[in-house]
């Protein structure tokens, strides 16, 4: 792997970065409170160096895909998170800072984001379940990260539970669709695939599993309790 095809993970590599220099400012800065705008600083640069163009390829045997629409995505992604962190600044500083808990909230959300990238580029069921799973966890972290409300709590269990199920029930999906199309490319399925009832009962346990995780209709019955539960800034990014 040259350093050109290297840094088709650019911008997985450079939040990765950011996770690890919050992670080095939470064990040597004493002052908490700055490590507030400083993490908010360092996702902005993050951002900011998001929007220089990136090129096209594959990585690891096309497991993990760049082109322009897939870098556009995560551009949003990064936006939105921002935002985010604009939002939730405030409450951060004055309810969460005192239990001295800023710091992994950063690290939670910003590690939900990698897992969002790796789905977006990924180029075979395996990544983009490995990437699902990634953003998935730390929510459930970032649901009940208010610890000392009961219903936090409550709302965090009742996410994981339901992400767990999701899980089983894509999993379960996805093997019945290796078992038909002998490969788990989605560049390849279109080639391999066969219409039977057994590949069509996949795509409906895999879509299934999808609809949990996106809260559509009519899968949607642990939304309501979790984001009422969930930290304001947390329900935005759910939402």
């Amino acid at each position: 792997m040259n350093l050109e095809t290297f840094l088709l993970m650019r911008n997985e590599l450079m939040l990765l970065v950011v996770i690890l220099m919050l992670v080095v400012g939470e064990i040597f800065i004493s002052n908490k409170k700055a490590l507030i705008p400083w993490a908010i600083a360092l996702f902005a640069i993050h951002t900011i160096i998001s929007f220089f163009p990136l090129d096209s390829g594959s990585v690891f045997g096309g497991m993990f895909n760049s082109s322009q629409l897939i870098h556009l995505f995560k551009i949003v992604l990064n936006l939105g998170v921002l935002i985010i962190l604009f939002q939730s600044a405030h409450w951060l500083e004055k309810e969460i800072l005192p239990q001295h808990k800023s710091t992994e909230f950063f690290m939670l959300m910003f590690s939900s984001l990698l897992g969002m990238y790796f789905m977006i580029s990924s180029g075979d069921f395996l990544m983009f379940y490995l990437g699902l799973e990634l953003s998935a966890l730390p929510i459930a972290a970032l649901v009940a990260f208010e610890t000392t409300k009961r219903v936090s709590a409550e709302a965090g269990i009742k996410f994981a539970l339901s992400a767990a199920m999701a899980s089983g029930t894509a999993v379960f999906g996805i093997s019945l669709i290796y078992a038909t199309a002998g490969s788990i490319y989605f560049a390849d399925l279109a080639d391999l695939m066969t219409y039977s009832n057994l590949s069509l009962l996949g795509f409906v346990f895999f879509f299934a599993g999808l609809a949990f995780k996106i809260s559509l209709v009519p899968f949607h019955f642990w939304t309501a309790d979790v984001y009422q539960g969930a930290p304001i800034g947390v329900t935005s990014y759910l939402s």
